[in-house]
C-alpha cells in the first residue's frame, strides 16, 4: 500500500462559491477507481498508477497538478493535470479529457461518505438559478490520509452549459 500525502496546496476561499471560465483548455490524464458512495478505495495507489501511466506515455504532468475525482457510489475516474504536448491528439485520445468552459464551485467540510447530500444540494441550487450541469468533479483539498488529522475539506465544480 502506498502511504503518500495527496493533499493539494489549493486556498478555499479561492474556489468558495465561485463561477469561474477556463477560456484555454486544461487536460486531465484519467484512470478509473473503484467506490463506495463517492469514497475511492485507492486513492493514492490509483494516482501512483494514473501519474506512472501517463508518464509512460509521455505526457508531462503540471508542476502543482490538479487532481479531480469524477465520482460516482461504486466507479469513478481519477484526473491528473497534464500539460498539452499536441492539443489535438490529446482531444482524440479516450484516456485524456478536456476541460473548458464555465464551472461554478463550492467547498464543502463534508466528509465524502455524505458528499452526495451536498452535490444534491449544489445541484438543486444551480438548477434554480437556471444553470444546467454538463458535468461533476470533486477535489480533495485534503487527501483521504489527512483527513482525520486536517479535516475534510472537498472541492466540487460543476461543469455547465
Amino acid at each position: 500500500m502506498i502511504e503518500h500525502c495527496h493533499c493539494q496546496k489549493i486556498n478555499p476561499a479561492d474556489w468558495h462559491e465561485k463561477k469561474f471560465t477556463w477560456e484555454e483548455p486544461r487536460f486531465f490524464y484519467r484512470v478509473t477507481t473503484r467506490m463506495a458512495f463517492h469514497q475511492p478505495f485507492s486513492y493514492h495507489e490509483d494516482i501512483a498508477l494514473a501519474l506512472a501511466k501517463a508518464r509512460s506515455e509521455g505526457h508531462i504532468i503540471k508542476e502543482n497538478a490538479l487532481i479531480l475525482l469524477k465520482s460516482g457510489l461504486f466507479r469513478g475516474e481519477i484526473l491528473i493535470e497534464i500539460k498539452p504536448q499536441d492539443p489535438i491528439k490529446h482531444s482524440e485520445d479516450p484516456s485524456i479529457l478536456k476541460l473548458e468552459g464555465n464551472f461554478y464551485s463550492i467547498v464543502s467540510q463534508l466528509p465524502l461518505m455524505q458528499m452526495g447530500k451536498e452535490i444534491d444540494k449544489l445541484t438543486r441550487d444551480l438548477k434554480k438559478r437556471g444553470d444546467k450541469i454538463k458535468g461533476l468533479y470533486l477535489c480533495l483539498i485534503t487527501c483521504p490520509q489527512c483527513a482525520r488529522e486536517k479535516g475534510n475539506q472537498t472541492i466540487i465544480i460543476a461543469h455547465l452549459h
